[in-house]
């Protein structure tokens, strides 16, 4: 016989224990009569034990304890204390989602490339993707940074790049922040504007890869502008119209390179 989707959910479910006393002493009945059932739930346990042992060597190889650190910080630093216990638990919940979602595209990213490739050189850039469906008008401040030149001149030093205030400015963006993050062991900054209310995001990393042209698309919803130069990744994003993020990340590399 074969089996069919209804029936897959209830191995599943047998499987996961979540079968009350009936369901399961029915499903019991049809193992023992149904030989093809057995093998499908054999096949459904193989598998499931495969995908745990991935998803453990998933997360042993990726820098997740990265995220944690900054799930904390955004926790810690983003809710603020008016709001409900449970509107913190579903950022929670939302910013743990995004870990695990940016765990998986490192452990791809790492494995599924040709041999001798340098596998994960894109990885960083998702990783602000995933981090940046987080962020809020709050999540660059109400107003810019008191320490914004002296957090400009942190990065300038440990990215080795030309960065200053004025360097940074946008027209008709509002320049909030200046953060030093990190990425697999190379530093990182994310430069924080608001475009209205909209966050818009400029970060370079120091990882030593290839010099590369501007490009520009979307990922996830979001406009991107990415470039390389003198060993250092750039990538600019936001949810504005990409001629205009486009026109923006011209106008930096041409100042920051």
């Amino acid at each position: 016989m074969a089996t069919n989707s209804e029936d897959d959910r209830r191995l599943t479910a047998y499987l996961d224990d979540e079968l009350d006393a009936r369901e399961r002493a029915a499903l019991d009945a049809r193992l023992t009569a149904e030989p093809a059932l057995r093998a499908r739930l054999e096949a459904l346990r193989q598998a499931a034990d495969r995908n745990r042992a991935t998803f453990a060597a998933l997360l042993e190889s990726a820098p997740v304890a990265e995220m944690k650190i900054r799930l904390e910080a955004a926790l810690a630093a983003r809710t603020p204390p008016a709001k409900s216990t449970r509107s913190r638990s579903a950022f929670a919940i939302a910013a743990a989602a995004a870990i695990v979602a940016f765990a998986a595209g490192l452990w791809i990213g790492r494995w599924s490339g040709a041999p001798g490739e340098v596998a994960g050189r894109d990885d960083w850039r998702q990783s602000v993707v995933e981090t940046m469906a987080l962020d809020t008008a709050d999540s660059f401040g109400s107003a810019p940074s008191l320490r914004l030149a002296e957090d400009v001149a942190t990065l300038s030093q440990r990215l080795d790049a030309q960065l200053d205030v004025d360097r940074l400015q946008l027209d008709g963006l509002s320049l909030r922040r200046a953060e030093l993050l990190q990425f697999d062991g190379s530093p990182l900054g994310q430069i924080g504007y608001l475009d209205g209310a909209t966050p818009v995001a400029f970060c370079i990393v120091r990882d030593g890869e290839a010099d590369a042209p501007l490009s520009t698309g979307t990922r996830d919803g979001f406009a991107v502008a990415s470039w390389a130069q003198g060993g250092r990744g750039f990538m600019l994003i936001g949810k504005i119209p990409i001629e205009r993020l486009t026109a923006l990340a011209r106008s930096l590399k041409e100042k920051t390179g």
